[in-house]
């Protein structure tokens, strides 16, 4: 009876050792492209992956699923993600990407253009702990600047720096539509407008004073200049903004005399004139006119030269006295000094002297001797 026992347990150790060893799994684990053989008991893909020290990520991509069984000769794939802060024209995202090398990133993201600006070599490792990549897309932007304006096809991430590729250097002053550091998409516009800022000096000039001074030793009437009148100068200083060659805007920065005007000085008569001598009456000159027993009429020959003065001369100095003789006529007559100063009575005389020498053509009025 023991013996039977015996063979009995015997019999179920065999059998449990056998069953044990049927149920030992072989299968391929591959992890991130790296493939190897384990054996397992496990019963799921979430079993042999804890059995292998494998926890997958939320993004980690598993196949089979998790819950899925697993017999022998299975293969369970596990590609784990890798975060990528991705960069593409500006625009910033955080995604996951379970490819190995920056090539397969860029395929599993859609971005399959070779025309493609990167800042990563497309056969660079992604790291299981991720990296930052930046894309700068192919696009045409249309740019406007001094005076021009042309589509361009870039692969500059941003404003400023397709300004630097075409070579187009900004002043502190000038101006863009677009921030420099705007991230460029295609059909956008890029505008230039340029803008100086410069201080300009303005000179006008400064009108002198005239300063009078009473003169009493002079007549009235009577003004001499002493000092000559000299321009000052006034300088203006202003900030003139100039938008792509035309004046848009000025600003009074400062204005000051540079020059003083130096005044004029003029004397002025105070002193009263003289009354003038009143005029010898006609009659008088004609009573002191003798007619000389000639018939001829001198007092009014006298009065159409002279007004009848004795001592009048005309505006030249010329012509002198009742009859008006130049000097040179008087002297031909036998006259000496000035006419003007003789009495009328010599006057007469050598008048009386010249008619009958030359005739009554002698003066401008000499129709009158016959009145």
């Amino acid at each position: 009876m023991k013996s039977c026992l015996f063979v009995l347990v015997l019999l179920g150790l065999v059998g449990g050792v056998a069953a044990y060893f049927a149920a030992e799994k072989s299968l391929t684990l591959t992890v991130d492209g790296q493939s190897r053989q384990v054996s397992t008991y496990a019963g799921t893909a979430a079993e042999v992956l804890a059995d292998e020290g494998l926890t997958p990520a939320a993004h980690d991509v598993v196949l089979p699923s998790l819950g899925a069984d697993v017999n022998d000769g299975d293969t369970i794939v596990v590609n784990r993600a890798r975060p990528l802060t991705l960069t593409v024209d500006g625009v910033r995202s955080e995604v996951y990407t379970t490819a190995l090398s920056v090539d397969g990133a860029l395929d599993e993201l859609g971005y399959r253009a070779d025309q493609l600006q990167l800042s990563a070599d497309r056969s660079e490792r992604v790291p299981l702990d991720g990296m930052d990549l930046a894309i700068t897309t192919s696009k045409d932007v249309r740019l406007i600047a001094d005076g021009q304006q042309r589509v361009v096809t870039t692969t500059a991430a941003t404003a400023g720096e397709l300004l630097a590729e075409q070579g187009i250097a900004l002043s502190a002053t000038d101006r863009t539509s677009l921030y420099p550091a705007q991230p460029l998409l295609t059909g956008m516009v890029l505008q230039v407008t340029r803008v100086s800022v410069d201080e300009v000096s303005d000179v006008q000039p400064l009108d002198f004073e005239t300063v009078e001074t009473p003169d009493p030793a002079v007549l009235v009437g009577d003004r001499t200049v002493t000092q000559e009148g000299v321009p000052g100068a006034r300088t203006t200083t202003w900030r003139v903004t100039v938008t792509d060659g035309v004046e848009t805007a000025r600003e009074q920065v400062s204005t000051q005399v540079t020059k003083k005007p130096v005044p004029e000085q003029v004397s002025v008569g105070t002193m009263p004139k003289p009354k003038p001598e009143p005029k010898p009456e006609a009659a008088t000159v004609e009573a002191a006119a003798p007619s000389g027993g000639d018939g001829l009429n001198w007092a009014a020959l006298a009065r159409c030269e002279s007004g009848g003065r004795p001592d009048a001369v005309s505006a030249s100095g010329t012509y002198r006295g009742l009859y008006q003789f130049s000097r040179q006529t008087w002297a031909g007559v036998g006259g000496s000094g000035d006419p003007a100063a003789a009495s009328v009575e010599e006057q007469t005389m050598r008048a009386q002297m010249l008619y009958a020498r030359s005739g009554a053509g002698q003066w401008g009025c000499g129709s009158h001797l016959s009145d």
